[in-house]
């Protein structure tokens, strides 16, 4: 279903439809529509068991409903791609891009006024020249030699605008152990496109980290 939605998202990345503001509509159908479904499955089921038992015709009509409702859920989940949806895709892009030390394809990624924040997303931010110059890192002295994705949370801010919570854990060439960061990625709608104009590199090592970790 991941994949259905990214393919969609590639094709045509407005035509998500949601509210203007977050809800349970969006979280427990349209971004995740498993629970729901599998909770009307379960209610479905029990009214038809019981429906074998009395033969009532209600039984039956109840467990029918809930069983349709079950199948509508997973199809508007699968036919509707959220911006925390859209979040997600763009975050794995760049963590792939990051690994394969791609810098040109990851800076693609990113609005033309994003900003990198160390420490906390309300600290002052760099401009995408630094961005730029850090993910150049990653073809010399700190290329990337194994990389875990521990964390990946994406919800959705609202119409046009997603996050993601991410956590790795990274080796590279110039460390002898695995390294733990936190990050935090906004993504917008500009321009018909999804792009990031906001990372936050929160944690390493659990502490807040400074422009000169890229040294």
């Amino acid at each position: 279903m991941q994949k259905m939605r990214e393919s969609a998202a590639a094709i045509h990345p407005c035509r998500t439809m949601l509210p203007q503001s977050p809800t349970m509509l969006t979280r427990w159908l349209f971004e995740n529509p498993w629970p729901l479904a599998i909770a009307l499955v379960l209610v479905g089921a029990v009214l038809l068991v019981r429906w074998l038992g009395d033969r009532g015709r209600p039984l039956l009509v109840g467990g029918g409903v809930a069983v349709a409702l079950a199948l509508a859920a997973l199809l508007v989940g699968g036919a509707v791609t959220t911006p925390g949806e859209h979040a997600e895709a763009v975050v794995r892009r760049l963590v792939g891009h990051a690994e394969r030390a791609e810098t040109d394809a990851a800076v693609a990624l990113f609005a033309e006024g994003a900003v990198l924040n160390y420490g906390r997303r309300e600290n002052p931010g760099t401009a995408i020249e630094d961005i730029r110059r850090a993910l150049s890192s990653l073809e010399g002295r700190h290329r990337i030699e194994s990389n875990r994705v521990r964390r990946l949370v994406a919800v959705t801010l609202d119409e046009r605008t997603g996050e993601v919570e991410l956590s790795c854990s990274t080796t590279t060439s110039s460390t002898s152990q695995a390294v733990p960061t936190d990050w935090i990625v906004r993504v917008r709608l500009v321009d018909g496109e999804w792009r990031i104009d906001r990372l936050t590199f929160e944690r390493l090592f659990m502490n807040p980290p400074t422009p000169g970790v890229w040294r």
